[in-house]
């Protein structure tokens, strides 16, 4: 019995491990991909997104991205523009990871912003 459990316990940690290979490796490419492509307000303003987290499903076909900005902007407006941009981002994205199944992709604002409009 104990053997099961240790047995248990050790593919536990192997999957953990590589989770957080591949959760790693999606946030390199996600930033890369933020500075690569330019994001722009409705004033023109560039604005500057970075990956604050992964959040990588237990098989790695989904993955919840946490994003900040360094601007203060609303969140909605920041969420608008990932969501205009995505298939820029998305299809950026998977050019940059080689990985057997490319995980989709969901975005979400993390951190207060104030409302200036």
């Amino acid at each position: 019995m104990k053997k099961n459990l240790s047995l248990e316990k050790i593919k536990e940690e192997r999957r953990k491990s590589r989770i957080d290979k591949v959760s790693s490796l999606i946030k390199k490419a996600i930033a890369e991909t933020f500075l690569k492509l330019d994001f722009n307000d409705l004033d023109g303003k560039n604005i500057v997104f970075f990956v604050s987290n992964i959040s990588l499903s237990g098989d790695g076909k989904s993955a919840k991205v946490y994003i900040e900005s360094i601007n203060d902007y609303p969140s909605d407006l920041l969420s608008k523009i990932i969501e205009e941009n995505s298939l820029k981002i998305k299809r950026n994205f998977s050019n940059k990871v080689d990985l057997r199944y490319t995980p989709k992709l969901k975005f979400e604002i993390q951190g207060t912003q104030k409302n200036n409009f």
